[in-house]
């Protein structure tokens, strides 16, 4: 009788040891499955990094171009004709004969400098890549009958992948507005994955990761401007198009 309740002490003893082991092994599995679920993430972060590197690389190869354009406008300012003469030939003789009436030349005024002509590069934001339009109104350059200003607005069916990677998306304030941009510029209803792969393909990272969860609650939050259309997809609602619209007038 003795040694049976030693049987049934040591069996109670091994069991309870062998529960602890086991709760043991289901916790080393959880800290395995975290530290996997870390590894991916740092991926996710090391991968979105580069892509920003890639981006920041393209940003400044632009400023680089337009550094050369400014010191090449600058020259051309230096050696144009309207430029003031030296002091020392501020005086000439007087003409033998009145001369003919003739238009007043072209000259910048007193209080203008190349800094109010020229577009200021340091009041930019660092995400903003500008654009170089002041290099159509140089000195000297040819007045071009055949394209006058057009004085309609721009509509989204003009702009180009380039224009709106480069100088739309960098100069929105939030994913909101991101989303706005690419869904309006896109023109079709999109399904939620795809969104984060037409960002990939316009080599640009936005604010907020694309995710499927993540772009459903941009269109539950903003529902007069995102709608769901067939087989899952999200599009504009009339609203959400004349607000891109308006988004893209104050951005280009």
């Amino acid at each position: 009788m003795r040694e049976s309740d030693n049987l049934q002490t040591q069996l109670a003893k091994e069991e309870a040891s062998l529960a602890a082991t086991q709760q043991q092994i289901e916790a080393y599995q959880r800290q395995i499955e975290a530290l996997h679920a870390q590894i991916a993430e740092t991926h996710s972060q090391i991968a979105e990094t580069e892509h920003q590197i890639e981006a920041l690389h393209k940003h400044a190869a632009t400023i680089d171009k337009r550094i050369a354009l400014l010191r090449e406008y600058m020259t051309m300012i230096a050696n144009s004709p309207a430029t003031p003469a030296p002091i020392g030939n501020l005086t000439r003789p007087p003409p033998a004969e009145p001369p003919p009436p003739a238009e007043p030349a072209a000259a910048l005024p007193a209080s203008e400098g190349v800094d109010d002509i020229l577009p200021s590069i340091e009041a930019e934001p660092e995400n903003e890549l500008g654009n170089l339009s002041f290099v159509d109104t140089m000195p000297g350059a040819a007045a071009d009958d055949t394209n006058p200003p057009r004085t309609d607005p721009l509509e989204f069916e003009e702009i180009d992948e380039e224009t709106l990677t480069h100088e739309l998306l960098p100069r929105t304030q939030t994913f909101e507005e991101e989303l706005l941009l690419v869904l309006a510029f896109h023109r079709k209803a999109i399904l939620p994955k795809d969104v984060a792969r037409i960002f990939k393909r316009l080599d640009y990272a936005p604010k907020q990761k694309a995710t499927e969860e993540s772009i459903k609650a941009q269109v539950e939050a903003h529902h007069h401007i995102f709608e769901h259309a067939k087989e899952g997809r999200i599009a504009l609602t009339a609203e959400g198009r004349e607000e891109a619209q308006r988004l893209f007038e104050t951005l280009l």
